[in-house]
C-alpha cells in the first residue's frame, strides 16, 4: 500500500503543473482576445481640386481591420471636419482606413464626383496612428 501512495504523490505535481499551464493559457487568451480597440482624434479638411473647400457633406472612415466601426465627420462650411465613431466617441480606429466623401447633389448636380462616395472606388486611404491628433487633407474632384 505504501508503494501505491508513493506513486500517487509522484503524479500530483504533474497535475498541478498541467493545471497551472492551462490556467495561464486561458488567462492569456482572455487578456489578448478582450483588448479594447484604440481610437485616436482625426481632423482634417476636404478640398475640391480647382474650386476650394468642400462646404457640406460627410467624411467616412472605414477601418480595414474592423470595417464595422465606421467613423463619420460632418464637413463644415470651411471644409474642415472632426471624426467620431458611433458608440466609441471622438476619433477613428487605429490603423489603415478607406475614406469616402458623401455629398447630396444640389439641384440635380453633383458637387463632387460620384466615385468619392464609394470606399472602394474613391481610392482614398489614411493610416490613423497613436498620436494626439491625425490630420487628413483630402482632395476630391468634381
Amino acid at each position: 500500500m505504501n508503494s501505491d501512495l508513493g506513486m500517487m504523490k509522484g503524479l500530483m505535481p504533474a497535475r498541478n503543473i498541467y493545471s497551472t499551464i492551462v490556467c495561464i493559457a486561458i488567462a492569456l487568451i482572455f487578456v489578448v482576445g478582450c483588448s479594447k480597440p484604440k481610437f485616436y482624434p482625426v481632423r482634417g479638411e476636404v478640398v475640391i481640386y480647382g474650386v476650394g473647400p468642400l462646404r457640406e457633406g460627410e467624411v467616412r472612415f472605414r477601418p480595414v481591420k474592423r470595417p464595422d466601426l465606421i467613423a463619420t465627420a460632418k464637413v463644415q462650411k470651411d471644409g474642415k471636419f472632426e471624426a467620431s465613431t458611433p458608440n466609441h466617441g471622438e476619433g477613428v480606429l487605429e490603423g489603415d482606413c478607406h475614406v469616402a466623401i458623401v455629398v447630396e447633389p444640389k439641384n440635380g448636380k453633383r458637387v463632387v464626383a460620384e466615385k468619392f462616395a464609394d470606399f472602394d472606388k474613391a481610392d482614398r486611404m489614411f493610416t490613423i496612428t497613436a498620436r494626439d491628433e491625425n490630420f487628413c487633407m483630402i482632395q476630391v474632384s468634381k
